[in-house]
């Protein structure tokens, strides 16, 4: 392990921190947005509501992402709630690859890239960008959204170091 691993304010490693953040399971979302027509995204499992009023939504992009600028240009993004069967766009989302869009189903909704049989999704306008550390937290405010009735998809999450689903428990 080398320093760099190890927080010189606190004494935990990198491994110790990611393995314990291993353990909470998060939902899987792709954003997208769109520069002069070309479509941009991304994998995101550090994604959450924010706001009922108004209505807003916060994730976490490294400060490393593509994305990222493509998201400061053009000040609007989509976010595709996944459901289960669309682990492999997951995947392919999450590459650094340059034909993530070839590779999936999609359509413009509202001008932004929309994954097709994604169950839910939200059309949002960037609000803020704070900054957090390695990343940077992208505030956004909900202009459109679209959604199946709970219990009509099986949601997609990441916990373990592994996609999954969710189910409830019996008598909740």
């Amino acid at each position: 392990m080398t320093t760099l691993d190890v927080s010189p304010e606190t004494g935990v490693s990198d491994e110790r921190f990611r393995d314990l953040m291993s353990m909470v399971c998060g939902p899987v979302v792709v954003v997208t947005t769109a520069i002069d027509g070309a479509p941009a995204g991304t994998t995101v499992s550090s994604f959450s509501s924010l706001s009922l009023q108004p209505r807003m939504l916060m994730l976490a992009l490294d400060r490393s992402s593509r994305l990222l600028d493509k998201l400061r240009r053009a000040g609007r993004f989509g976010v595709n709630v996944l459901d289960a069967r669309q682990e492999t766009a997951a995947r392919t989302f999450a590459t650094k690859s340059d034909d993530k869009f070839d590779r999936v189903d999609w359509s413009y909704r509202g001008g932004l890239p929309y994954l097709d049989r994604s169950p839910g999704w939200a059309e949002c306008a960037v609000e803020a960008l704070v900054p957090g550390g390695d990343h940077v937290i992208v505030v956004g405010a909900v202009h459109d959204l679209e959604s199946l009735e709970p219990g009509a998809y099986t949601p997609l999450i990441y916990g373990g170091r592994q996609f999954g689903t969710h189910s409830g428990l019996t008598g909740s």
